[in-house]
């Protein structure tokens, strides 16, 4: 039954019509699994609509999306905070199936014995060519392509031997650093050392502690915000908190395109992509407060170093945080 007059089966009240006037619950309940396909997107994803309006805004409109959220239309669009774990789930997904568009590795005692294994093999190999060159030369036999092929050696050979003296310049366990850092409190030197001898680890700790505490860059980059529009009235910290929070979902939104570009799609120019973080607070800037060109373009130059500073705040505790567990 869902006419007015029937009781909520959620909270008991007598229903005015479809939907009951207490607790919003809809008088149109089924037990298919359509009903719970309508429920999971409609409650998860909010497929039906306000997720692809509110992204479509996001990437068109910023500005005119933070100031109409801010202003009160709270149902049409999806909160800032729900988007932000909703870009970054899709963020954990792509980097998940392709990894990232940088990946960077510290080098280990295993990848520095394969790199000295090819310098060996290169070697013996133009030893092998060199000895096949005389013996052509010797024959009267055209040499071009066995030169090329000692040239383009060559080339690898430099490129190993670069290699090598940066990864002899980096800490290994087997050069004595777990002794280098004493600061007195054994504890504390006990974990940097184990740091320094196992960077990867540290670098494993800190990308798991990424996913879990990147919400932490919000609280990070409000205050920066408000210093920006201090002198401003009618700006108050919850509209610091809406922009933020719908900038960092747009920036992962952007991080899961560039994965999705250079990994999945093998297409080169990633980190021209990045050119548009700029350009979307620019425009949310301006929109968002109401600014004017030249004002905006101030506001935003200043939100970059903001960010940036924000940024380093937050991996200093991600190094932290790797370094203490």
């Amino acid at each position: 039954m869902s006419g007015g007059g029937a009781t909520c089966l959620n909270c008991g009240a007598t229903r005015i019509g479809d939907y009951c006037h207490v607790c919003g619950q809809s008088g149109h309940i089924h037990r298919t699994l359509g009903a719970w396909w309508h429920d999971f997107t409609h409650g998860v994803l909010h497929i039906e609509g306000a997720v692809w309006r509110t992204i479509g805004m996001l990437l068109r409109h910023p500005g005119a999306l933070t100031r109409r959220y801010i202003n009160g239309e709270r149902r049409r669009f999806l909160s800032p905070l729900a988007l932000y774990l909703f870009s970054v789930f899709l963020l954990y997904i792509a980097y998940s199936l392709f990894g990232g568009f940088a990946n960077v590795n510290a080098p280990t005692r295993d990848a520095r014995s394969q790199l000295v294994a090819e310098q060996t093999r290169i070697e013996d190999l133009g030893q092998t060519l060199r000895r096949q060159r005389a013996e052509a030369t010797t024959a009267g036999r055209d040499t071009r392509q066995i030169d090329a092929r000692i040239a383009k050696l060559a080339t690898n050979a430099q490129e190993l031997e670069d290699a090598r003296k940066i990864m002899d310049r980096m800490p290994n366990a087997s050069d004595g650093v777990n002794e280098s850092i004493r600061t007195g409190w054994h504890t504390l030197d006990e974990k940097l050392n184990h740091a320094i001898e196992d960077p990867e680890l540290l670098l494993f700790k800190m990308e798991a502690n990424g996913y879990k505490f990147s919400w932490a860059l919000i609280p990070l980059s409000v205050p920066f915000m408000w210093l920006l529009f201090a002198w401003r009235r009618d700006v108050h910290l919850f509209d610091h908190a809406v922009f933020v929070t719908y900038s960092m979902s747009f920036v992962s939104l952007l991080i899961t395109a560039m994965i999705l570009w250079s990994s999945a799609l093998h297409l080169s120019g990633v980190a021209l992509l990045m050119l548009l973080f700029p350009v979307h607070l620019f425009a949310q800037m301006r929109g968002a407060y109401r600014l004017g060109n030249g004002s905006a373009t101030v506001r935003t130059a200043a939100a970059l170093f903001a960010a940036l500073a924000a940024l380093v705040i937050w991996v200093a505790l991600l190094l932290l945080l790797g370094i203490a567990h």
